[in-house]
């Protein structure tokens, strides 16, 4: 279903017929919102699907350099039918939204980590995440003094938010399902550790961020954002 709508929105896409280019890649990513899949499968589908999105990004640059409106494109896709297609478009918008800079790219940064909210299911919420943290890490704002579009510390906040979010859903998946399938659980958790810890390597990655001045303005909020430190401890922890 991937490869076989992929084609059809590139070949639309081909032809300038971004709306049914569109159709097409709400129903390749309708694909995500199975519950069928273990981690490592939804995985390998998620990596196909963020493949082709690549090729959608690139078409929507290089129409905005045309003139287009990305604004009106960025309203557009809030329409899909399944809130899976319709963020994940929105993220994909919204990175060419940002490199448009039209708005404060803090404004659609906070636009987008809250939207992601709509997805509360554990493992098709991390995904989403995912993909935002990876779509947007070369335009998140560094500037230490503000700008128009932001500086270091929205950086900040946003990377903060989408971690506690991501951690929020991560902690949930140990409290889902039959008990007797808590070691099943336990096994997925740990394989999708890595996409909540994505965050901090984005965090440390940024030029603005030091270590003195981080500890100072946002070690305590990052603290009491974690939601494992408002739930008990447990060994597993």
């Amino acid at each position: 279903m991937v490869k076989s709508q992929s084609f059809q929105m590139k070949r639309s896409l081909d032809g300038t017929k971004l709306m049914e280019g569109l159709k097409h890649a709400s129903k390749m990513l309708c694909e995500l919102r199975t519950s069928l899949l273990s981690p490592k499968s939804y995985y390998e589908l998620y990596m196909a699907i963020s493949d082709e999105l690549r090729h959608l990004e690139l078409y929507l640059v290089d129409e905005f350099q045309k003139g287009k409106k990305v604004s009106d494109l960025y309203e557009l896709v809030q329409y899909a039918g399944n809130i899976i297609p319709r963020l994940y478009l929105l993220v994909t918008v919204g990175t060419v939204y940002i490199k448009a800079k039209n708005i404060p790219t803090k404004d659609i940064l906070k636009d987008l980590v809250e939207m992601c909210r709509g997805v509360q299911h554990p493992l098709r919420g991390l995904f989403l995440r995912n993909y935002l943290l990876q779509s947007i890490k070369r335009d998140l704002p560094e500037d230490t003094v503000e700008t128009k579009h932001g500086s270091v510390d929205d950086s900040i906040d946003f990377v903060l938010l989408n971690f506690s979010e991501m951690n929020k859903l991560w902690v949930r998946m140990q409290h889902q399902g039959h008990s007797r399938n808590k070691g099943q659980r336990e096994k997925e958790r740990r394989e999708l550790r890595i996409l909540v810890g994505t965050n901090l390597v984005r965090l440390s990655s940024l030029d603005g961020v030091l270590p003195d001045t981080y500890a100072k303005k946002y070690c305590h909020q990052s603290l009491s954002r974690l939601s494992f430190a408002k739930t008990p401890l447990r060994k597993s922890t």
